[in-house]
């Protein structure tokens, strides 16, 4: 991918020094910004058809611009989800398979075709998933880490970075940025992770009162309690909570025996939930707010997404995201909104697009409304361009894919007797998606599930268990997707940082050990 991109980019003429004086911006877009939810799902923003969880930032931004219905994440943890967005691949193909691990230079990512185009890249970050250790910095030209509170109260490591701080940081910087001489033509490229709506769930008072939260704060022993009780309803017997499945895996009997009701925790912890996700809101409204009052807004491309989801009570996976790929995982939000000056031409303001789009289709999103042919040969993209959305002209139904990361290392090298794995994320749970047939395969417990998630958004109902043809010809469908997708897994080096062992320890994920 790397020759081709920068073929591309030497194709077009674009290089370090930007666009010449006077060069017209394709679409009016001399600004992108891309914030990220972290832990999101988009059945809990307004826009989206919560009436409960109030999002008033998101919303607006939803009816100025195009809203994707049913986005999927590639992966259902933090950084090779974002890696996929900023790689325009999927972890089988960028290398990353879950958290701790380290992105391979030879992935070229959005920011550095950006700054190929003369944009000054600015990264901040909400969480230690993404730290510069990582690499996920590559191409930017300011990346702020700024981690100055811990996950819990009490907490000894400086873990994440609250909403409030967040958005004081990017906009101090935009100000500091634009005021240095020369600054007028200037074209920024902004990232930002919120990563509040994560666990443990601590919105501010007024939000906890607002949803009726008794609790101050639901931390990780909160959250173990509302596992537990999840597992010994639907086997009997706890399976070593969350950090017991984190480890050793779901079962078949965990998996179809959830019942999908909630225990008193878990509605206290989604009360939580709701809170951060406002509260969030709160703050992205602020940020726009604040870029519109520095002349950046109006001429930007805004996009709003999520790295992956949370599952609350709905499955055997409960309050988690990486171990398995339902909905409530891998359903994320995704809204682009152009400049305001050049809605002519494109999607009605408020618009939505049905047809299922994946987090790998950002990047060649962005380069497409930027200018650049992103479908030539070499282009090295799995994801492709939503700009046919953004102007109303509809999308083509594809195949769109997620992969659990959980669990780690117990699963990251062949059964006895088997040859080596094509990749490390090969024996778990993964899905494809083409329209509403949805097909989730577990190779490590030999399952597969079948949903037709039109009339079963919430998945309940196993189309497998049945013999209708509709079932069985969208299951061999899905079956020849997935047998094709793995085939192409030519994933680059990476390799697990033990120096973030501890950080993501303290984030929750107990998996953050190297393969063995």
């Amino acid at each position: 991918m790397g020759l081709g991109l920068a073929g591309l980019l030497l194709a077009a003429g674009c290089g370090g020094d930007g666009e010449s004086a006077g060069a017209e911006i394709p679409n009016g877009i001399r600004h992108v910004i891309l914030l990220t939810l972290d832990t999101t799902r988009a059945d809990h923003l307004g826009c989206y058809g919560n009436p409960s969880v109030k999002t008033p930032a998101l919303d607006q931004l939803a009816r100025e611009g195009v809203l994707f219905e049913a986005c999927q994440s590639a992966a259902a943890t933090t950084l090779s989800s974002h890696v996929s967005m900023m790689t325009g691949t999927y972890p089988l193909w960028h290398g990353v398979p879950r958290n701790g691990f380290t992105i391979d230079r030879s992935n070229v990512t959005l920011a550095e075709a950006l700054d190929a185009q003369g944009f000054w890249c600015a990264g901040f970050l909400g969480s230690a998933a993404l730290t510069k250790r990582t690499g996920i910095d590559q191409g930017f030209d300011h990346w702020d880490e700024g981690l100055s509170q811990p996950i819990e109260p009490g907490g000894n490591d400086q873990l994440q970075r609250r909403a409030d701080t967040l958005t004081d940081a990017i906009l101090d910087h935009v100000e500091t940025t634009l005021s240095k001489p020369g600054a007028e033509d200037a074209r920024l490229f902004l990232f930002a992770q919120y990563f509040d709506p994560h666990a443990p769930y601590a919105p501010p008072g007024d939000l906890r009162q607002r949803y009726g939260a008794t609790l101050a704060a639901g931390g990780f022993g909160q959250i173990e309690q509302a596992v537990v009780e999840q597992q010994r309803r639907a086997t009997g017997r706890s399976l070593g909570g969350q950090q017991g499945v984190i480890a050793g895996g779901l079962t078949p009997e965990l998996i179809r025996g959830a019942t999908g009701a909630a225990t008193d925790m878990g509605l206290e912890l989604s009360r939580l939930y709701a809170g951060e996700i406002t509260f969030t809101d709160r703050e992205i409204g602020r940020l726009l707010l604040g870029l519109k009052s520095l002349g950046v807004l109006d001429e930007s491309l805004v996009i709003v997404t999520a790295d992956h989801g949370e599952t609350r009570w709905e499955h055997g996976n409960a309050w988690n995201h990486g171990l398995w790929v339902s909905q409530t995982d891998v359903h994320v939000p995704l809204i682009m909104r152009l400049p305001e000056a050049f809605a002519e031409g494109n999607a009605e303001r408020g618009a939505t697009v049905k047809t299922p789009v994946s987090g790998v289709d950002l990047m060649p999103t962005v380069l497409d409304l930027l200018g650049q042919n992103v479908t030539g040969p070499g282009s090295g993209f799995q994801g492709r361009s939503l700009a046919r959305g953004l102007r109303g002209q509809g999308l083509d139904d594809v195949p769109v894919f997620s992969e659990a990361t959980q669990p780690g290392p117990s699963l990251e090298r062949p059964e006895k007797g088997q040859e080596p794995l094509p990749w490390l994320g090969a024996r778990k749970p993964c899905a494809v998606r083409l329209g509403n047939w949805k097909l989730v395969s577990a190779p490590y417990l030999q399952l597969e599930q079948l949903f037709e998630l039109e009339q079963d958004p919430g998945e309940r109902h196993d189309r497998l268990t049945g013999e209708d043809a509709d079932s069985l010809g969208a299951a061999r469908k899905l079956r020849a997707e997935l047998v094709k997708w793995r085939a192409v897994a030519a994933p680059k080096v990476s390799s697990f940082d033990k120096s973030q062992a501890k950080g993501l320890s303290g984030l929750g994920y107990s998996e953050a050990v190297a393969p063995k």
